[in-house]
């Protein structure tokens, strides 16, 4: 009887690899190995399958002696298995402070950045860890504590980039009759009889309820995982079509039309699906909503590393590195296009000002008075409090009167450079030069500069 239950895990172990296309024959595979239980148990059923594979193991030193006998056990464990075997030490709770986050989070965040490595400096294709069905279960369970939309619920999926889950068709009970059947021997982690952490909560107090009311708990959830997966794929195809029909790239950002977005079906879920990749939590998408609503502009919301300008007729996402502030000094005239920005670059020339000259009626050209320039050249953002006398006008302005004259949106605004002579803007690049470096009978010489966008 025993046998046969162990031949149809193993049955079940391979008909789920090549179901799921996990890898080939051929492929060698990066087994993570704590020497619980369920690694153990992973271990033994790629070596009787005959597959390929090395065996890794951090020490992350939180239990004293327990964690050295753990990686000591490890390291046997390979050896007994005649494959290669890894292993580090990692310093979780160090990095845990250093970053004001869990240590449980810390130490996910250094064994998987450690696995890939491994895996890509040693050739392995994948890197596989003995997540199961209970898993799964309990990691939906978090999410739904925490709060989460499809794809939480879904778990933990099979796949995920290098990482693959060999064992997710299987129980933890399942799993755990194998052991003993083949007389296995595996390491027990003290801490998880602890009810301290939440995972164990949930394993403990609250799973065994819930498999009291269903007994085939984990049999419906593949089910129901499968389900919301195909439910998730649909939803991620819409959001990626629908973000397509509306997001226009412009040189300082994703433009996102207003008008078209309130046109959308739930448009506020949308727009917080759209803006996940860059940083944002689900909790700013009400304000931002708010925004949209309204019929103010210039309010600003941020995430790490992206910010959304809510402007009159857009949302505006943009980089933070793209707005950070940017100079560069010139002591003389490059020789070449001058890259200023991932967007332009300025073309300058000196050239003698014959009679029949056209300045050019183009406001990406300004032609100045090469003898009235002061150097070193500077270019860059313009500031507050920046003045300038705008070609044509007898007084000077400050820039951001000029550009509110000339009905620039807000995102324009931000994204304006100038080119400073000494300590004086000699251009407002893109909109008007400074009528003290203009071009006169007396001038002799152009400084002739020319807005070069990318691509043009």
């Amino acid at each position: 009887m025993a046998l046969a239950r162990n031949r149809a895990i193993e049955h079940q172990f391979l008909s789920f690899i090549n179901r799921e296309q996990l890898f080939g024959q051929t492929d060698c595979i990066l087994l993570t190995v704590s020497g619980g239980l369920d690694s153990v148990v992973m271990a033994e059923l790629f070596r009787m399958a005959g597959f390929q594979y090395g065996i890794a193991h951090v020490n992350f030193q939180l239990r004293g002696a327990e964690s050295d006998e753990d990686e000591a056990f490890v390291r046997a464990l390979a050896e007994q298995h005649g494959v290669r075997f890894h292993t580090t030490r990692l310093p979780a709770k160090q990095q845990a402070e250093e970053q004001g986050i869990s240590t449980q989070m810390a130490a996910r965040h250094l064994r998987y950045a450690w696995f890939e490595q491994l895996a890509e400096v040693n050739g392995y294709a994948s890197i596989a860890t003995a997540h199961h069905q209970d898993d799964v279960l309990e990691t939906i369970l978090i999410n739904l504590v925490r709060g989460t939309g499809l794809t939480g619920l879904r778990g933990i999926p099979i796949r995920q980039g290098r990482i693959i889950r060999p064992l997710w068709f299987a129980d933890r009970e399942t799993i755990g009759d194998y052991a003993r059947e083949k007389g296995l021997v595996w390491r027990e982690d003290s801490s998880n009889a602890s009810d301290k952490y939440r995972r164990n909560r949930l394993r403990h107090q609250v799973i065994p309820i819930l498999k009291e009311m269903n007994p085939n708990l984990l049999q419906t959830l593949q089910t129901t995982v499968a389900r919301l997966q195909s439910a998730d794929q649909l939803l991620e195809a819409e959001i990626r079509r629908s973000w397509e029909e509306i997001a226009v790239n412009r040189p300082e950002g994703v433009f996102l039309s207003v008008q078209q977005l309130l046109n959308q079906r739930e448009w506020a879920f949308r727009l917080s699906e759209w803006l996940k990749p860059y940083g944002f939590q689900y909790v700013q998408i009400d304000p931002l909503a708010e925004a949209v609503r309204g019929d103010g502009f210039g309010q600003k919301f941020q995430s790490a590393t992206h910010q959304v300008l809510r402007d009159r007729d857009y949302l505006v996402l943009s980089s933070l590195q793209a707005v950070a502030n940017q100079e560069i000094q010139l002591v003389e005239l490059p020789s070449g296009d001058l890259s200023v920005s991932d967007h332009f670059s300025l073309r300058f020339e000196i050239i003698e000002f014959l009679n029949g000259f056209q300045i050019p009626s183009n406001h990406e050209i300004a032609c100045l008075d090469a003898d009235r320039i002061s150097w070193p050249l500077t270019i860059r953002r313009w500031q507050t409090g920046d003045r300038f006398q705008p070609l044509g006008m007898k007084g000077k302005q400050s820039v951001g009167n000029f550009l509110t004259n000339q009905k620039v949106s807000l995102t324009d605004r931000r994204s304006a450079w100038v080119v400073v002579a000494g300590d004086a803007i000699a251009w407002l690049i893109g909109y008007r030069p400074d009528d003290r470096y203009r071009v006169t009978d007396q001038t002799r010489k152009i400084l002739k500069i020319e807005r070069r966008f990318v691509g043009q």
